[in-house]
């Protein structure tokens, strides 16, 4: 059931994405970005299993997100980018602390939905605080190595998937560990940290594919 799911999403996510890149063009890719970073945001509380990985339910939305930024990337120039990736630094703030807010408000007692929200949102507060920090910084280090991997070979598909490669696994370590240190032992650790990277780079690896298709991106000779 999981697995069909997560099928189900992913193609949703990938024509969301094309519609988006081919109608749209730049606004619509800066609206997807910055709505795939609230979104990331909130189920980045929650996590889900296939099969023996555990993995952070943001997943494929995270990866809509970098995939808007490549995008952006390839449509503007790098200063803008970086404009926006601090806007949405400030947006996951506030979010965070609405989120935080909204869970503290005072329910009634037969309010179970704000009882839960309480539980999710009170309880994990780390999340709150290490989700923008780590997202934050992925963002820079995104901007700069694909920058530098497009000077030196100008592929779509390679430039978004070593840059994941590396983005991906120290934004995963970085959330896992302030979010998780201390509360679940080390090795629980690693192993959501990296099931979690994997299923976002199996993901990246569809994404770039397909982008890579219907955007029509060759190398430069």
């Amino acid at each position: 059931m999981n697995e069909i799911l997560l099928i189900c999403i992913l193609v949703i996510s990938l024509i969301t994405i094309y519609i988006t890149n081919k109608y749209l063009d730049k606004i619509g890719l800066i609206v997807l970005f910055i709505v795939s970073c609230i979104l990331s945001y909130i189920l980045s509380f929650k996590f889900a299993t296939l099969s023996t990985f555990t993995f952070n339910c943001n997943a494929i939305v995270y990866v809509n997100m970098f995939t808007s930024l490549y995008l952006l990337l390839e449509k503007i120039p790098k200063k803008e980018v970086k404009s926006i990736t601090n806007l949405s630094l400030i947006i996951n703030i506030f979010s965070g602390v609405m989120l935080y807010l909204m869970a503290s408000y005072t329910q009634s007692l037969t309010d179970t939905i704000g009882i839960n929200m309480t539980n999710v949102f009170i309880d994990n507060y780390r999340v709150l605080i290490a989700f923008p920090i780590s997202l934050f910084i992925s963002h820079k280090i995104l901007i700069l190595i694909y920058e530098k991997i497009k000077n030196i070979y100008d592929n779509f598909f390679i430039s978004t998937v070593t840059t994941y490669l590396a983005v991906g696994l120290i934004e995963s370590i970085v959330y896992v560990l302030i979010s998780y240190y201390n509360i679940l032992d080390n090795q629980t650790i690693i192993k959501i940290a990296l099931s979690t990277y994997m299923i976002r780079l199996i993901i990246t690896v569809i994404y770039s594919i397909f982008l890579l298709k219907i955007t029509n991106k060759k190398v430069k000779k």
